[in-house]
């Protein structure tokens, strides 16, 4: 079974449905923002990647945020998710919302906000998405573990079917020392939760938090629950990369090393998402050139990043690099491109196993 470990959900502002099953924690919807299960904050859509990326979807970029390009987001979403014949799932993923050191939640960015949440959309909303297709989705939760109850919320979100956590730390605000992070991440372990956790650089959300770039004080927390026996399975999302050459990549060696040496046998992972696009197409390359690794690496997309295929000249002849491009998914485009490096077809089937999902 192939399936896609990240893809995103995001619509501008759709508020809260009452007649769908709702989570205990989200009965409101957001918290710092009640009554949404999904916004796209005006700080966001402000930046420059996301004019282009609208483009690129056929969006046009004058909507602005509410009904009318939420429906056009859907319908693009169906578009791209829909014909897809190399993939079985896609673990569509929550995103929940910033918070302070102190646990206070802060709600959508506003235009020059310098801290506060660029995105969300609610466990609510996707475990309901996923219910309405389970032959296609997957429900992929998040739980910041700086929320009062955060492993309370893990065990339910767990009980209704989701088969990972996500977090982003520098966008979020997550220290992986922090003691709610530990006990989060030990009730991961112990219900069996897979994380999926950023490290690296980032491009599309608010880098609020860089200090958090780094995977290697997450590596030590998991060294340290990896001997007390209450490890979860984790997968770093991107590999640790650096977004451009001319940054630090000790985090990507590190996490290598780490996973290549005293973690060999132990659940830890990485996952390809995000590598045909611009500015870590170098490290795609490499990374499917270094075939030692394909057994600890599973494929994601991170839908809805483009996929650049030209970078790739060298790699993959120009017939075959057209024939990516003809299909309309970008997640097709994406496992396509990236079996024409040359990548283990383990990397594209063993989430299956990891994530515990039967056909």
């Amino acid at each position: 079974m192939v399936i896609d470990v990240h893809c995103h959900v995001g619509l501008s502002a759709r508020r809260i449905r009452s007649d769908i099953p709702r989570f205990s924690f989200e009965r409101d919807g957001a918290e710092g923002t009640p009554g949404f299960d999904s916004f796209l904050s005006p700080r966001l859509l402000a930046r420059p990647a996301w004019y282009f990326v609208k483009r690129w979807l056929g969006i046009d970029p004058r909507l602005d945020r509410g009904d009318a390009l939420d429906h056009r987001i859907e319908a693009v979403n169906e578009q791209h998710w829909s014909s897809m014949p190399s993939v079985d799932r896609l673990v569509l993923l929550a995103f929940d919302e910033y918070r302070a050191d102190d646990g206070r939640v802060i709600g959508m960015a506003k235009r020059g906000q310098k801290r506060g949440s660029d995105i969300y959309a609610s466990n609510s909303l996707v475990r309901f998405m996923c219910a309405e297709r389970p032959d296609r989705y997957l429900f992929g939760a998040s739980i910041h573990p700086y929320r009062p109850g955060a492993c309370d919320m893990l065990s339910e979100v767990r009980a209704a079917g989701a088969v990972l956590n996500k977090w982003l730390p520098i966008h979020q605000n997550i220290r992986a020392e922090d003691p709610r992070t530990i006990a989060f991440l030990r009730r991961a372990g112990e219900i069996g939760m897979p994380m999926l956790i950023h490290y690296g650089g980032e491009m599309s959300l608010s880098r609020q938090h860089m200090e958090f770039e780094h995977p290697g004080p997450m590596l030590d927390v998991l060294r340290h629950l990896r001997r007390a026996g209450a490890m979860p399975p984790t997968i770093v999302a991107h590999v640790a990369t650096p977004s451009f050459f001319w940054q630090s990549a000790d985090g990507f060696h590190r996490l290598i090393e780490t996973m290549l040496g005293e973690f060999s046998e132990a659940p830890l992972y990485a996952d390809i998402s995000a590598l045909a696009a611009f500015g870590r197409t170098g490290w795609l390359a490499r990374i499917a050139a270094d075939r030692r690794v394909h057994r600890k690496l599973v494929w994601g997309s991170d839908y809805p990043i483009p996929v650049l295929t030209w970078p790739f000249w060298r790699k993959v002849s120009r017939s075959e690099r057209r024939a990516i491009k003809a299909h309309v998914s970008w997640v097709e485009q994406d496992i396509r491109l990236k079996r024409a490096l040359g990548f283990d077809e383990c990397v594209f089937t063993q989430a299956a196993a990891l994530l515990g999902v039967e056909r």
